[in-house]
Formats: C-alpha cells, structure tokens, sequence
C-alpha cells in the first residue's frame, strides 16, 4: 500500500480497519446485483468484464489479466483503490467533504508516483507484460488528478508505448507514442521530448525502418544534451540506444565509438561520485534506483557485446571496472569485488601497473577489501 502523507493516512487507516483484505483472488460478477446501466470494463484491456477481484472494486475479462494485474501493480495498490472508490456520501459540513476530497487527492498522488515506479522497475527489468498495468494505472490517475488533456499524461503514454515494443505490439505501440507526440505538441517546451525520440528510435528500430530510427535517436541525443548536457549521466542512455541501431545493423565499428561515449560518461560520473565520498571532490548529483538498474543493464549489454568481438582487452576490463563502481554506488561490495578483481588483472596485463586506470582501480579493490566499506 502506498505510504501517503499525514493528511491522507487518516482516511486511509480508518478504512483499513472497515475493510480488511484477506486472500486476492478473481471470482464471477454476480449479474443481479449488477447495478443498472452499469457496465464493468477489464481493468488491463477494457473488454467487457467478467470477474472482479474478490477484496476490491476492479474487474477483469480473464483470469489471466486478473494475475498480470495483482503481480504487476494491485498487491500494492489494492487497499487503496478500496478508499479511493467507496462511493461518496453526502454527509458532514462542506468543510468535512472537502478535507475528505483533499485527503482522496493526497492519496491517488502518491499512487500515481509509486505506479510510474512500479512500471519503470519492470520495464528495466525487460518484464513488460508486468510494467502494462502500472503504466495502465499511472495513466488513470494522471487524468483524475490533471484532466485529459494535461501535459503530465505523457509520462504514462510513454511507459505504455515501451511496454508495448517490449512486447512487440507496434501498432499499439504507435498509438501510445502518437498521443504523447500530440500533447507535447499542444504543450512546448516540455521535458518529455529526449524520451519520445527515443521511443520513436526504438519503434522505428523495430520496424526495421533504420534511418528513421537514426534520425529519431539524434534528436534524442539533441534534447538530452539541451536538458542535462552531452557528457551528463542522464544523457548515456541516449547515445547507448544510437550505438544499439549501428550494432543491429552490423555497423559495428560506429556502434563501439558510441558505447565507449557511454562507458566514458558512466565512468567518469562514478569517479567524482568516489572523490566525494575520499573528500576530494564535490558532492554528485543523486540517481534513483531505476536510472541505477538501467544503467548496469546497459554496460552489462556492452560487456557482452565487447566480449564477443575481443575478450579479455582492456576496453573490455573498462565496462567491468564501471559496472563495479555502480555495484559501489548501490553498497553491493560483494559483486563490486568480482568487477574490480577481473578489471585489474586485465588492466595490469594490458596497461601496466602505473597507468592512471589500473592505480585507481587498484584503489578501489583495497577500499573494498578495507573494514570502511561493506554491503549496505
């Protein structure tokens, strides 16, 4: 269940001690006490339903949607929904229904966060059926808390389109991408642009439509640099999927120049984030735990595709050396123990003992072996 703050958790207690959830499961929609003129949709396909949850108000066509959904977001939000869809009684001065309205808003705000976050983990995680319904609920929420029209549904529209090219429904894929494109569109200036680009990139990528895909990824590239700056950390994934293009299309010489960019602006990222925590440098900027996951997935995608081409060099040594430090970064010394052990022993073999890399990776491996640094 969502944590929310003082003025919703009120509301949100009391009706957990109303309401107790017991064991979900999907059970039958009782059609005679089906309320006239009502029609229940599915809550993953909006097909006309024929189960319902059996602790909350939402309804499915399957069984099957019915499990996406509770894997996927519902074990988390369930309680909630209970709160947020108790109809309203007209009861209380104006001054009551409007704290309680209040309090409902707080609530489907921070579900709305949690949801985009849910559905981010998984679509990392290349879970994309699982991301579908978060995504799906962000989406809800969003229109109740801005309205239909507003800018912050992009966000939603572009985590369904990438569910959906994981998924390889491209149609549907498109249909997402094209709603996002429309409301930026309507709303200049948006932060959102990098992202749309990419997605088109990867759509286009999926078509096998390469140029255009190019295209989309260098405008991404465009934007990204704009927003945070070509050699910011948040600007790595863009020239990671322009590099993913070359190599699917076996320009492998152009795809390595732009994973060597990436690795470079990882790497350094993860150097003045360790000269902060040595006192010798100024404190970095603080990454969330998806933009963590996506970045380790990235430089373990180079790793393979380095290892295939030329194993054991010392470009290759430089993504395990990276991936290290974001083990570091996380507090998992154990795995950033492994990535700094192989590093360095390609880097002695390769570079020497006094090059600039192999010293300060040397460094590193003895803060890991120290008593001053362990799993967190």
């Amino acid at each position: 269940m969502a944590q929310v703050t003082s003025s919703s958790t009120s509301l949100a207690a009391f009706f957990q001690n109303i309401v107790p959830l017991g064991i979900m499961s999907a059970i039958p929609i009782a059609q005679l006490s089906r309320p006239k003129g009502v029609d229940f949709k599915c809550e993953i396909t909006g097909a006309p339903a024929t189960l319902r949850c059996s602790e909350c108000p939402v309804y499915f066509d399957t069984q099957e949607h019915f499990d996406v959904w509770w894997r996927g977001i519902g074990h988390s939000i369930a309680r909630d929904l209970v709160v947020l869809r108790q109809p309203a009684k007209m009861i209380g001065s104006e001054e009551d229904r409007t704290k309680r309205e209040d309090e409902l808003s707080a609530i489907r705000k921070e579900l709305l966060e949690l949801c985009t976050e849910t559905a981010q983990k998984f679509l990392v995680q290349g879970k994309y059926e699982l991301a579908v319904p978060g995504a799906l609920q962000a989406l809800k929420f969003a229109i109740e808390i801005h309205g239909k029209e507003a800018v912050e549904l992009v966000a939603a529209y572009l985590l369904l389109a990438e569910a959906n090219l994981g998924l390889r429904r491209l149609k549907i894929a498109e249909e997402f991408l094209s709603l996002a494109n429309w409301n930026i569109l309507k709303h200049p200036g948006s932060s959102m642009m990098s992202h749309l680009q990419r997605n088109f990139g990867r759509l286009y990528a999926a078509q096998q439509r390469y140029n255009e895909a190019l295209n989309a990824f260098a405008t991404d590239i465009y934007y990204s640099s704009q927003e945070f700056g070509p050699e910011n950390i948040r600007s790595a994934p863009s020239y990671f999927h322009m590099g993913r293009v070359f190599q699917s299309h076996q320009k492998l010489d152009r795809a390595a120049a732009f994973y060597v960019k990436v690795v470079e602006i990882y790497a350094a990222f993860l150097e003045a984030w360790m000269n902060h925590v040595e006192g010798l440098g100024e404190e970095t900027q603080e990454l969330g735990a998806v933009e963590i996951e996506e970045a380790i997935e990235i430089i373990k995608h180079i790793v393979e595709h380095r290892e295939k081409r030329s194993a054991g060099t010392s470009e290759t040594a430089e993504c395990r050396y990276t991936l290290g430090l974001f083990f570091m970064y996380m507090g998992d010394s154990t795995n950033a123990r492994e990535c700094h052990n192989s590093a360095l022993d390609v880097f002695l073999r390769t570079l020497g003992v006094a090059h600039a890399r192999t010293q300060k990776c040397k460094r590193y491996l003895e803060r890991l072996n120290g008593t001053d640094w362990g799993d967190t």
